[in-house]
């Protein structure tokens, strides 16, 4: 295990910013990066994320972004703030500065995937609702079968969507199967859309807002 590992197991990131002078509460706390009046920054127990700016990191980029210094003062910060006992004068490793480097990919690939997923679902979400309005006017029509798809999916959507908010970066993870479902069916009503305005067909002509 490395020395950035061992800080990042022992110290959880909710600690270190009540330490450096974060409030929070029910874990939200006004974001440090940007001009932020209402709080938009979740913090996790290995993690913190900002809903408004996008700014993301392990509880070492959290205290190197709220001290601004480099990420090894911060390391060294931490473990003399929490009395850690680790060697840190010595050298960062080679396999250090790899696992470094590889860490910061891994977030920034998950901090990418992860406003996209939230684009999905929140337009998903949307989309069902307006399909909800599209109801019969009597008992005797067909019913729209995106009215149809509305009423059967409205409910897991918002539950999905719910679960995507409140839960962490491995529970989020665990709904990809789901994003990319809801991804499919915006993408083929999109092409409806097209092919709908292409051939001057149907009664509702507009195209579907592209995320």
């Amino acid at each position: 295990m490395t020395t950035f590992e061992i800080i990042k197991e022992r110290v959880t990131v909710p600690r270190a910013a009540a330490y450096y002078g974060i409030t929070s509460r029910n874990g939200m706390c006004c974001c440090f990066e940007h001009n932020d009046k209402h709080p938009s920054m979740k913090l996790y127990e290995k993690n913190y994320h900002c809903f408004g700016c996008g700014a993301h990191g392990d509880v070492i980029a959290l205290v190197a972004s709220i001290l601004g210094v480099s990420m090894i003062e911060a390391a060294k910060r931490i473990n003399a703030d929490f009395g850690l006992g680790l060697d840190m004068d010595k050298p960062i490793s080679r396999s250090d500065i790899i696992m470094i480097h590889r860490k910061r990919q891994e977030e920034q690939d998950y901090i990418e995937w992860e406003n996209h997923a939230f684009n999905v679902l929140s337009e998903y979400h949307k989309l069902l609702l307006e399909w909800r309005s599209n109801a019969p006017e009597s008992a005797d029509d067909i019913p729209d079968k995106h009215f149809v798809e509305s009423i059967n999916t409205l409910d897991y959507c918002e539950y999905i969507f719910d679960s995507f908010l409140n839960g962490n970066k491995e529970e989020r993870l665990l709904m990809k199967r789901e994003v990319e479902c809801f991804e499919q069916r915006i993408y083929a009503y999109r092409r409806e859309c097209i092919t709908c305005v292409a051939g001057g067909k149907g009664k509702d002509k507009r195209t579907a807002v592209f995320l």
